[in-house]
């Protein structure tokens, strides 16, 4: 089938619809069923689906297909828990865009399940056990719990904001965005970080937010905007014209933000600013071979191809497959082994005793407790940690986060996030 064909017939479909919306993403499944040739080539690049034996048309169909079926949101929901292919295809997504690298249609997977997301969890098909350590625009997640129960305090380099420390700032010149798990679990390198760009580009603050991502893997898709739109309103009061992430899919999503709100701030990934600002690594490279992973969200693999230069090593150097983790879009909180399976998948194409340089610090988490879970003869390192003198201590950071809850502080934080 063409996809005129598949158009037409989808239009057909669409005029037999039940006038109530059921869905939220009514519109976007129709576009999507709209545009999708069902050729098969996502479903064959991507092992959830392959799992699901169903295209991304097919989860629009799906969909849609279970709302013409029912009468209310109730039956809506036990409609949609009652097909475990549609399940496994939306709660087993990454985000990665393996699939949509493979379409010809060039149709928005994200958007996609972000939306079917949006549905599940308002339709309480999303267990709360999965995302309430990750509501990132709450005082309590995850990070900040860890943050305070260990005596991290970096309110000093939030400038524009005010603290104990001093009064809110707004002739900033540049912000620095380090992303949650850089700034909870390498504190020391945070502020190394800071300080350098600082030193390079003037009067410099800090950005203590998430950019959203865990939000969106939820369902929220509302919540993750506003926690955007907040960023953006600190920012433009900041004053700064220059923002500074460490991680490709924060990079993105500020940049996607200071569009949508029209601030001319010009955002850079951390390794192309300190090139362009001329700076020198602190650390020689690893006396072994290097395998770079690259991050999902550097789709064009221009931060990948900054970073080398920052390094200085030859971008035709071997890279890691370009997959998922594993952490992407929540899948372990749908089924925790394929995380597990996806990071060794990843790892195993690192040659024996190599040191795999990771874009992203949620990527060096989950290969470092994936090494630790499953050892072998391979280093595992954040590009930002070849750069500078502090590194992570990944064996201190999972006691410490294994211990938050065994400890003084467990009974609180099993009902902060119950």
């Amino acid at each position: 089938m063409d996809s005129t064909d598949n158009t037409r017939n989808s239009s057909e479909v669409q005029n037999e619809a039940t006038p109530e919306c059921l869905l939220d993403g009514e519109a976007a499944y129709w576009e999507f069923l709209g545009t999708c040739t069902q050729c098969g080539h996502c479903t064959k690049a991507c092992p959830s689906l392959t799992a699901a034996e169903m295209t991304l048309g097919d989860i629009a169909k799906a969909m849609l297909a279970a709302e013409r079926e029912s009468a209310n949101r109730d039956d809506l929901a036990i409609a949609i828990a009652q097909n475990p292919r549609l399940i496994q295809a939306v709660r087993g997504c990454f985000f990665c865009t393996t699939c949509k690298n493979t379409c010809f249609a060039h149709n928005d997977v994200c958007d996609l399940i972000y939306n079917a997301r949006v549905d599940f969890q308002n339709l309480g098909l999303i267990p709360r056990y999965a995302w309430t350590s990750v509501q990132v625009d709450q005082e309590w997640d995850i990070f900040t719990a860890y943050r305070a129960i260990y005596g991290i305090y970096l309110g000093d380099l939030t400038r524009h904001v005010a603290t104990d420390d001093h009064e809110a700032e707004s002739d900033c010149e540049v912000a620095f965005f380090p992303g949650c798990s850089l700034a909870a679990y390498a504190p020391d390198l945070t502020r190394e970080i800071f300080e350098t760009v600082q030193e390079l580009g003037g009067k410099t603050t800090m950005i203590d937010h998430c950019c959203g991502s865990p939000l969106k893997s939820a369902g929220f898709f509302d919540r993750a905007e506003a926690l955007c739109d907040k960023i953006a309103a600190e920012t433009e009061f900041s004053g700064v014209k220059t923002m500074v992430c460490v991680c490709p899919g924060c990079a993105n999503a500020m940049k996607a933000t200071f569009a949508q709100h029209g601030l001319d701030v010009d955002v850079q990934l951390l390794p192309g600013y300190l090139s362009e600002h001329g700076f020198a690594p602190k650390r020689p490279l690893p006396d072994t071979p290097l395998c770079l992973s690259k991050s999902c969200q550097d789709r064009d693999g221009s931060y990948l191809e900054e970073t080398c230069e920052a390094l200085e090593i030859d971008s035709d150097i071997p890279t890691i497959f370009h997959g998922c983790c594993g952490a992407g879009g929540a899948v372990s909180a749908f089924d925790p082994n394929r995380q597990a399976n996806q990071a060794d998948s990843k790892l195993s194409f690192a040659e024996d005793g190599s040191t795999v340089i990771t874009m992203c610090p949620t990527c060096t988490y989950t290969y470092a407790s994936q090494l630790l879970s499953a050892p072998r003869n391979i280093s595992n390192k954040h590009y930002a940690e070849l750069m500078f003198e502090n590194q992570f201590d990944w064996p201190q950071v999972f006691a410490q986060l294994q211990g938050m809850f065994e400890g003084e502080y467990g009974p609180w934080l099993n009902q902060v996030f119950a």
